[in-house]
């Protein structure tokens, strides 16, 4: 019996790991701004980003820039940002992005004054996901914002995005153009013209990964279970740097298990906050982990 069939199967559900990848760990944006710029320079057909927040500062200028000039020589681009973390993105910003070709969608627009006592409005696009020309991707926590922006701290703010070259691009690149067809359905916007081309990747990948996504329809617990899986199955280490780590009863009592078997648990978590309750909520739960 393998340690996965250990596990209820429904941890798994949906969750296909592919062989042959390439993947490199990009921390903060001194890493992941100069590699994004330069795959989306190389485009040649087709760049979908898609971000939280597109913040304007020293950082993302430069990432605007090489989105216009792609645009300009002829690269499908295609920006969805989302309509509460964009929302301060400069009218002049879109404006320069537009005119140049760049096709620019809010996920879930804000509209009137209210929305911030509407529940509907805390439905958002919290995907940081770059894909370009099907043949490289990056994925991770890094929205669009300087390491030191808005609020300019001390030290840079500590975050990770993986560059992903392999097989891997064939769900992600699927996953990109289905949810902009979806915004554009549900804005009764047309989709455009679409750019025929295939997912490829070099040959000499060594790495197994999976692609999971988190949705509020089929997939609402996928990313969770996953999560759940791994802890169960941890027997060296355990290591979760998160900002925002409010985890439910049962991922606190796999955590506890798992060092209570002798498996080493590291937690780095956020300092500097721009949630204080989320921070309070968070620890709140340090006793009991620590005990």
């Amino acid at each position: 019996m393998t340690a996965r069939s250990r596990l209820n199967p429904s941890f798994f559900r949906g969750v296909e790991p592919v062989s042959g990848n390439q993947l490199r760990l990009l921390q903060s944006g001194a890493e992941f701004f100069p590699a994004l710029i330069a795959a989306i320079d190389a485009a040649r057909d087709e760049i979908h980003l898609e971000t939280y927040i597109f913040n304007a500062d020293s950082s993302t200028v430069a990432v605007r820039d090489a989105l216009i000039g792609a645009a300009r020589r002829g690269v499908q681009v295609r920006v969805l940002i989302d309509g509460v973390g964009s929302r301060d993105l400069p009218a002049d910003w879109l404006d320069a992005l537009k005119a140049a070709g760049v096709s620019v969608r809010a996920y879930r627009p804000l509209v009137g004054s209210g929305w911030r006592s509407n529940p509907r409005s805390l439905r958002r696009l919290h995907r940081k996901l770059a894909v370009i020309d099907a043949r490289i991707a990056f994925i991770g926590g890094m929205n669009l914002i300087g390491d030191f922006e808005p609020v300019h701290l001390a030290t840079p703010r500590l975050d990770y995005s993986v560059e992903v070259r392999g097989p891997l691009l064939v769900p992600i690149h699927r996953s990109v153009r289905h949810l902009w067809r979806l915004v554009a359905f549900t804005q009764l916007q047309g989709r455009g013209r679409t750019v025929a081309i295939e997912a490829s990747w070099p040959t000499d990948g060594h790495v197994r990964a999976a692609f999971v996504v988190r949705d509020n329809f089929a997939h609402r617990r996928d990313i969770e279970r996953v999560y759940l899986a791994a802890l169960a199955l941890a027997r060296d280490e355990i290591v979760i740097a998160n900002a925002y780590f409010l985890p439910g009863h049962r991922f606190r009592k796999l955590l506890k298990k798992a060092a209570a078997r002798g498996v080493p648990v590291h937690l780095l978590v956020q300092g500097h906050t721009d949630h204080l309750f989320f921070q309070a909520a968070a620890r709140a739960l340090y006793r009991d982990l620590l005990a």
